[in-house]
């Protein structure tokens, strides 16, 4: 079981273009809106990229074990135990996709116990491969990036992810002031793709509330990026982020204790 992450960041870039190749087979041609469950939107792209996954991670890493959104657990190694575990989504902004909206992603992350050791977002549509090892840097299509140095608050852009049993929702103060206190907001629908715009300077920060833990199928791989790229990944006390945390904070760094002081602040909820 090799825990040589360059050549596992070799190896996710080598499957780039088969997902492209399913996405854009897909893309705009996905027919009449289907929901799984309450209202997150599913795709036949979404089973062939996470099957495809898998299947190259079996061939790869026959050790690991393996969990996606659409299909759960798919065996291997024994994560509860702290081994590795690859963690998939295989279009994050599911919805996005199906209206023919561009911004969307593939997901993939590899963790050993709580410990992220290398990710993947990969935006097909614009060909864009971001990439990050443990220790090792983030780049986007091999070349190093970094998050912006843009501060104070009211000079920052912010990107929101508004869950409605989420914080930012339930506290309509909070909302309000992240609203004033910054500059300019943006909302992509897809969290995984504005942490890897956060890793590249693109935004400043980013406010995620959802009101139960956060999946780490969608959040591990921008975590890693945001934090090899120099910026910081809290909860909304400023706290590690640790999985489970219902709520991620994160920034370029220069601007971090000025958001958490603002959630401090205007925080209704008090949980």
């Amino acid at each position: 079981m090799t825990r040589d992450l360059p050549a596992i960041e070799t190896t996710l870039l080598g499957w780039t273009d088969e997902i492209g190749a399913i996405a854009a087979g897909f893309f705009r041609r996905t027919g009449e809106l289907r929901f799984k469950h309450g209202q997150e939107a599913i795709t036949e792209a979404d089973h062939r990229i996470e099957r495809l996954l898998v299947e190259r991670i079996r061939a790869a890493f026959p050790g690991d074990a393996v969990h996606g959104e659409e299909f759960g657990d798919s065996g291997g190694g024994a994560a509860a135990a702290g081994g590795r575990t690859w963690y998939l989504d295989p279009i994050d902004g599911t919805l996005n996709f199906s209206l023919g909206l561009p911004d969307f992603c593939t997901s993939v992350a590899l963790m050993e116990g709580d410990e992220i050791l290398a990710a993947l977002v990969y935006q097909p549509l614009h060909g864009e491969r971001f990439t990050a090892v443990r220790g090792g840097g983030a780049r986007l299509n091999g070349e190093p990036i970094r998050v912006s140095d843009r501060a104070p608050l009211g000079a920052s852009i912010l990107s929101l992810q508004l869950q409605k049993r989420g914080r930012f929702v339930q506290s309509a103060p909070l909302l309000q002031q992240v609203l004033l206190g910054s500059m300019k907001v943006r909302r992509l629908g897809t969290i995984a793709l504005e942490m890897a715009y956060l890793a590249d300077g693109r935004y400043d920060g980013l406010l995620a509330g959802r009101g139960q833990p956060q999946e780490l199928y969608d959040v591990a791989a921008g975590i890693l990026l945001v934090q090899e790229a120099g910026g910081i990944v809290t909860d909304h006390l400023g706290r590690p982020y640790v999985p489970g945390s219902t709520d991620l904070i994160g920034s370029n760094g220069a601007i971090h204790d000025e958001l958490i002081a603002l959630i401090r602040a205007h925080d209704t909820t008090r949980d």
